[in-house]
C-alpha cells in the first residue's frame, strides 16, 4: 500500500508539473504578444544557415555579398520571432530564397496565425515545447548520407550475453558469473571504445525525434482552420513514428532523476546505443521524404507565426502589388534596422542615380529599397504604407573590402562585385542591382569614365539599377538615368539634413563650407574656394604659385 501512495504521488507531482509549464508557456506567449516583445533566443549564425548553405544556394538567391552589404544577419535577427532551431532555418532560406512569381507567398498562413489566437497560441506552446538547440544539424538528414552501422548482428550477439550468463547461473553457478562478468566487461569496453563516433550522432538525433514529437502533437490539433495542415502533417508523421520509441531508449540515463544512473547502465552494458542507432538511421533512410515534408511543415509554420508576429511589432508595414513595368513605387518607405527612421517615396524607374553630400541618406536610402524589395519577395511583407515592383533578383555592390587572403585590392574587389552585377543582367534574369559609391576605388578622371561607361552598358540591357555617386558629373553624361538627390542645409553652427530623397541632380556644394564650420585655418579653406573656382572656369587644378611660397616662408 505505501509503494502506491508514493507511486500515486510521484505520478501527481509529473502531472502537476505537466499543468503549470503549459501554463507558464502560455502565459509567455500572451506577453510577447501584448507586449510585442519577443523572448525567443537567439542562435550563432552557423547554425541557422546549415539549411541554406546546403539546400539553397540557388544561383540567384541572395547572395553572399548582397546579404553582408544589406546587413541581413541583423534583419533576420528582427524577424526571428520562431520557437525552433526549424523554423530559424527554414526563415533564414527563405529570406535569401526570392520568388518570382506570387505562389508559396503564405500570406494566406500568415493571415490565419495574425487572426486565430487560440490556434497561433496551441501552435506556439507545441513549438516551444521543441525550442531551439544549436547546431542540430536536422536538415543534413535531407542528403547526407549517415553512415549506419557495420556488423550490426556482433552487438546483438553482445548484447544478449549478459542475459544468457543470466541464464546459465541457473545451472552452473560458477560458470554463469564468470559468463557474466567477462560479458560485462567485454560490452563496457565495447561501448566505450565506438561511442565517440555515436555521441555527434545521438544528439542530433534526439532534436530529429523531438521534430516528430511536435508532429504527432500537432496531428491532435482541432481547429477547423488547420485541418489541411493536420491531415499533411499527420500521414508524414506516421511512418516515422515509431523512431519515438528507439530514441527513447537512447536517451535512458541521460536525465536528473535518481533512477537515471541505473538507466545508464542497462543502455551500456546491452549495447542499446547501438542497436538503436541502426534502425533510427534505417528507418530515416527508409523514410527520408516523409522527414524532409514534416521538417518543411514545422518550419513553415513557425517561420510564418515569426513573419506574423513581426508585423504585429511593425504596424507601418503593407503587403506589395507585383507589376510588369520596370518600377519601383512606394509611399512611407522605411529601414527596418534605424530607430525613429525617415519615412520616403518616390517612384523610382528602370535607371536611376543618386548624387548629394556624405552623411545626406543615399547609402541608407538605396539599403532601405533593397531590404524591402527581398522582403516583399521573400515574406510578402513591406515596411511601408504601399509598395508596388516588378519581382527581381536583388543585388548590390556597396560596403566592398578589401580581400587580404585572395590579395585583392580595394578596387579589384569593387569592380569583381560590379562585373558579377553585369553577368546577371546579362543573362538576362529580371534583378534589381543597387550601386553605391560606383568605383570610388580608384582616380577621379578614371573613375568617371569607367562609371559612365558602365551606366551606358546597363541602360542597354533589362533590369532595374540603381546608383549612388558624389561625381556630379555622371549626372548628364549618360541617358535614361532619372535624377535624384539628397541635400543638406549649412546652418550657423550645424548641419542640417533632412533625409529625405528629391528630384533632380544634387546642386549643393557644402563641404568647403563644412570645414569652415569646423574651425579648419582660414589659410586652408580660403585656397579650397579659389581651386574651386578656378576648376569651374578653367576646367584644370592648379595651386597659385603666391600660396606655394606664402606656405614656405
Amino acid at each position: 500500500m505505501k509503494y502506491i501512495i508514493i507511486l500515486a504521488a510521484l505520478f501527481g507531482i509529473i502531472f502537476l508539473s505537466d499543468i503549470l509549464k503549459k501554463r507558464r508557456l502560455k502565459r509567455m506567449v500572451a506577453k510577447e504578444w501584448s507586449e510585442k516583445k519577443s523572448f525567443s533566443l537567439d542562435e550563432p549564425v552557423d547554425s541557422v544557415n546549415t539549411y541554406w548553405k546546403n539546400h539553397g544556394g540557388q544561383q540567384h538567391g541572395v547572395d553572399d555579398i548582397t546579404w553582408r552589404d544589406l546587413s541581413l544577419d541583423e534583419v533576420f535577427k528582427k524577424l526571428n520571432y520562431t520557437q525552433t532551431s526549424v523554423g530559424s532555418e527554414y526563415l533564414y532560406h527563405q529570406l535569401h530564397n526570392i520568388q518570382l512569381t506570387d505562389q508559396d507567398r503564405d500570406e494566406p498562413f500568415y493571415q490565419l496565425m495574425q487572426e486565430n489566437e487560440p490556434l497561433r497560441t496551441r501552435l506556439l506552446f507545441d513549438l516551444k515545447l521543441l525550442g531551439k538547440r544549436n547546431h542540430t544539424n536536422s536538415s543534413s538528414f535531407f542528403h547526407k548520407e549517415y553512415q549506419n552501422i557495420k556488423h550490426v548482428w556482433l552487438y546483438f550477439v553482445c548484447g544478449i550475453l549478459p542475459v544468457v550468463s543470466i541464464g546459465v547461473i541457473f545451472f552452473s553457478m560458477k560458470y554463469g558469473l564468470l559468463s557474466l562478468i567477462v560479458s560485462l566487461c567485454l560490452n563496457i569496453v565495447i561501448y566505450y571504445k565506438n561511442r565517440r563516433h555515436l555521441d555527434i550522432s545521438l544528439y542530433e538525433i534526439s532534436y530529429l525525434a523531438g521534430i516528430i514529437r511536435t508532429g504527432k502533437r500537432m496531428n491532435n490539433i482541432t481547429d477547423d482552420s488547420f485541418r489541411p495542415y493536420r491531415k499533411s502533417i499527420g500521414k508524414l508523421v506516421e511512418p516515422i513514428q515509431k523512431m519515438l520509441f528507439l530514441e527513447r531508449v537512447v536517451s535512458l540515463g541521460k536525465g536528473t532523476g535518481d533512477l537515471e544512473g541505473l538507466f545508464e547502465y542497462i543502455r551500456i552494458i546491452f549495447l542499446l546505443d547501438f542497436i538503436s542507432y541502426f534502425f533510427i538511421i534505417r528507418m530515416l533512410q527508409n523514410h527520408k521524404e516523409e522527414y524532409e515534408a514534416l521538417w518543411k511543415a514545422i518550419g513553415k509554420i513557425d517561420s510564418c507565426i515569426a513573419v506574423a508576429f513581426y508585423r504585429r511589432a511593425n504596424s507601418d508595414y503593407c503587403t506589395p502589388e507585383f507589376i510588369h513595368t520596370e518600377e519601383v513605387l512606394f509611399e512611407d518607405m522605411y529601414h527596418p534596422l534605424i530607430e525613429d527612421p525617415v519615412k520616403n517615396a518616390s517612384q523610382l524607374t528602370k535607371l536611376s542615380l543618386i548624387t548629394g553630400s556624405n552623411a545626406s541618406g543615399k547609402s541608407t536610402f538605396m539599403k532601405a529599397v533593397a531590404i524591402n524589395a527581398i522582403l516583399a519577395q521573400t515574406i510578402n511583407t513591406v515596411l511601408a504604407s504601399s509598395w508596388s515592383m516588378k519581382p527581381g533578383y536583388v543585388l548590390s555592390s556597396m560596403a566592398i573590402q578589401d580581400n587580404v587572403i585572395d590579395g585583392d585590392s580595394y578596387f579589384k574587389a569593387e569592380i569583381k562585385s560590379l562585373k558579377r552585377i553585369m553577368n546577371t543582367v546579362e543573362s538576362g534574369v529580371p534583378c534589381l542591382a543597387f550601386i553605391d559609391e560606383i568605383l570610388r576605388g580608384t582616380n577621379t578622371v578614371e573613375r568617371i569614365a569607367a562609371s559612365a561607361s558602365i551606366m551606358e552598358w546597363l541602360s542597354k540591357h533589362q533590369g532595374m539599377t540603381m546608383i549612388a555617386s558624389h561625381d556630379i558629373e555622371l549626372t548628364t553624361m549618360v541617358e535614361g538615368f532619372e535624377n535624384y538627390h539628397f541635400r543638406e542645409t549649412v546652418q550657423e553652427d550645424s548641419v542640417y539634413f533632412d533625409y529625405k530623397i528629391h528630384r533632380g541632380p544634387s546642386t549643393t556644394k557644402n563641404a568647403i563650407k563644412l570645414l569652415e564650420q569646423m574651425k579648419y585655418p582660414t589659410v586652408v579653406t580660403g585656397l579650397a574656394y579659389r581651386l574651386a573656382s578656378d576648376f569651374e572656369v578653367r576646367g584644370e587644378w592648379k595651386v597659385p604659385s603666391t600660396y606655394i611660397a606664402q606656405t614656405r616662408m
